[in-house]
């Protein structure tokens, strides 16, 4: 699959309009792709090896770092989004380029060749033995290394992630006429890939805004914009729920709030369903599997004693339990185990050094994550 699909939204949605909040502009999609052009003119000039990784690391700005993750897919290089994590955590990784807000100490960058890309620093020729991905390979993401010191490095490609996007926008019926507002980072699959991506090929109107301003004048942005739509994380949705605990309803024409990435506690929704009146959605996903696999709808009902299920299944994928013995007597013999996704959006696998570590199935992937499965309904 050519990357140019990824690039089609801007010419095929061209008055469609991305806003930068903390610059207070607004682009039509063809004025942002031809910002993207004008980097990805000057990174070919830098002739890197087709395929090999960049880095784009440390920007707080989701704008500037969507420009260089997309002048990278234009060149034909492996974007990986690095918003705040220590730079040992990532130099396990054989890329060959990083850009960067600000300028890298010395030490492993010292004989890498430095320039400016569009003002921005950008070191190449960093490793020798680079990792070189096949015609597929799409982008990287980070895990958020809970489970392991060094997050993994998560490889998507073409075809699954486009699978995904297209499972996002029939899930959510999202379209042209949406506004999301985006809060989360896009270094976070759910933040790039389940709201970004998943708007952008709509040709929805993307505002983009900085995390604890936009919190504090979400208000003000909801009617300024019309926004219909907000991913959150349960713990954005807490902070959210502070600054506005006096506030008893917030105006809005929202059609819908997600929460993903955990699972929202009872009195979180309630006290979201309060604050905005409009369906808050649970969205269960992983990177390995496309952010978001399932979506539990009008979470405003659930109460405290309901359990947590993982919801309605996206199109085109679907789940079963893998029952495990020892847990059985715990739950009255229940069909209880760890989740299997099967789904045409499973990662490509894990990057170590230059080795791409294989998934097992291309199709299917086995989950750490304990469910029971109740009347075809898969409770966690």
């Amino acid at each position: 699959m050519n990357s140019e699909i990824f690039l089609r939204p801007f010419r095929e949605f061209p008055a469609s309009v991305i806003v930068n909040v903390p610059q207070s502009r607004t682009y039509s999609y063809e004025e942002f792709y031809a910002l993207v052009m004008e980097v990805a003119g000057e990174l070919e000039q830098l002739h890197l090896v087709k395929r090999s990784v960049i880095v784009i690391y440390g920007y707080k700005n989701s704008f500037k770092a969507l420009q260089l993750f997309f002048a990278c897919i234009r060149c034909g290089y492996i974007p990986f989004i690095v918003e705040s994590t220590s730079l040992s955590k990532i130099l396990d990784l054989k890329f060959n380029g990083i850009f960067s807000d600000e300028s890298l100490p010395s030490g492993q960058f010292t004989a890498a060749a430095h320039t400016k890309v569009r003002s921005e620093n950008f070191y190449y020729r960093i490793n020798d033995d680079l990792y070189i991905g096949d015609e597929n390979d799409l982008l990287i993401v980070s895990s958020s290394g809970s489970t392991s010191k060094v997050p993994k490095k998560i490889l998507l490609g073409k075809s699954q992630t486009l699978s995904n996007i297209r499972s996002n926008q029939e899930a959510l019926a999202i379209s042209q006429e949406d506004v999301t507002l985006l809060l989360l980072p896009v270094s976070y699959s759910y933040g790039l890939i389940a709201q970004f991506l998943s708007h952008l090929f709509s040709g929805a109107a993307i505002v983009l805004g900085e995390r604890l301003l936009t919190v504090l004048q979400l208000p003000e942005l909801l009617l300024r914009y019309q926004v219909t739509n907000i991913f959150m994380t349960p713990l954005l949705a807490r902070l959210l729920l502070y600054y506005n605990q006096d506030t008893p309803r917030i105006n809005n024409r929202l059609r819908f709030i997600t929460l993903g990435g955990d699972k929202p506690q009872a009195q979180t929704l309630q006290k979201m369903f309060a604050l905005f009146g409009c369906p808050i959605y649970g969205t269960y996903g992983l990177a390995e599997a496309g952010p978001r696999v399932a979506t539990h709808k009008s979470l405003e009902l659930l109460s405290g004693e309901e359990e947590w299920c993982i919801g309605d299944i996206n199109p085109g994928i679907s789940v079963e339990v893998l029952a495990e013995k020892k847990y059985e007597a715990m739950y009255r013999h229940a069909n209880v185990g760890y989740l299997a996704i099967k789904s045409p959006s499973i990662y490509l696998g894990y990057i170590r050094g230059n080795k791409l570590k294989r998934t097992a199935s291309s199709q299917v992937l086995r989950t750490k994550d304990m469910c029971i499965e109740k009347e075809k309904r898969f409770c966690r």
